[in-house]
């Protein structure tokens, strides 16, 4: 099998053998793939540069079974990222490598994760802009959340207070739920499903809601990328002697 000029997001890449990167990326028609840019390490190559975590390139490459030989690479643009957004980023392509399979489509969450780069690329905070693209990950996977009505049929409305349960769905949290189950405004579900979230008690009940709804697909081993950005916050945290509360600082992603 040969691919030519592919666009695609480059997630991650890892040194192989001497001179090598395998190279993980996300692209538009074909889904995730990994491909062996051969030599890419090396100071005179052609590739040099060109494959940095985030770039969005074309790539091309042949072969068969899930390592690929990467034949050609052709730079676009990379959206320059600091701080949160950065991480936030980094987050979002980590979630798209564990939770697709290789060689498996979904043009969809190309989109979604261009649109992530770009918005947050001109400003948008990570911690909006990045729970409506855990929303449309989990909808395209099959995952998704019914936010327009509870899990009796009846709509969600703004004033009420619901609790998440994974088996059911929204149930107003009068009722019985599992332990741990996250509290959410009907308002926090409504803005979710309508793409705007601005009040802060929102945003921050969007992403406990949403982290629920990841984890059982995440499974037990730890996202990297939340360990880095918690490793970072304890060691940017100012400590006095007064203070009792070693809690990482609730960051904005």
């Amino acid at each position: 099998m040969r691919i030519d000029l592919a666009p695609a997001i480059v997630l991650h890449r890892r040194a192989w053998r001497d001179t090598s990167l395998i190279v993980e990326a996300l692209t538009r028609d074909h889904g995730r793939i990994a491909a062996v840019a051969k030599g890419a390490r090396r100071g005179t190559s052609r590739w040099r540069g060109l494959l940095e975590p985030l770039s969005q390139v074309t790539l091309s490459w042949a072969g068969r079974g899930e390592l690929y030989t990467l034949r050609g690479v052709e730079y676009e643009r990379q959206i320059p990222l600091s701080g949160n957004a950065l991480m936030g980023a980094l987050y979002a392509s980590e979630l798209v490598m564990r939770l697709t399979a290789r060689d498996d489509p979904h043009t969809p969450i190309y989109h979604s994760l261009c649109a992530l780069l770009d918005t947050m690329g001109h400003g948008a905070p990570a911690i909006m802009v990045l729970r409506f693209f855990e929303r449309d990950l989990l909808d395209e996977l099959g995952y998704g959340l019914t936010l327009e009505t509870a899990a009796d049929g009846a709509p969600i409305r703004a004033e009420r207070i619901y609790r998440w349960d994974a088996d059911e769905g929204f149930v107003s949290a009068d009722r019985p739920a599992p332990h741990g189950a996250p509290r959410v405004q009907g308002a926090t579900l409504q803005g979710l499903a309508g793409g705007r979230l601005v009040e802060r008690a929102q945003l921050h009940e969007a992403r406990t809601l949403m982290q629920a709804a990841l984890a059982p697909h995440i499974g037990a081993k730890p996202l990297k990328s939340v360990a880095t950005l918690q490793a970072m916050q304890q060691f940017a945290a100012p400590r006095t002697p007064a203070s009792t509360d070693d809690r990482p600082a609730e960051d904005d992603s």
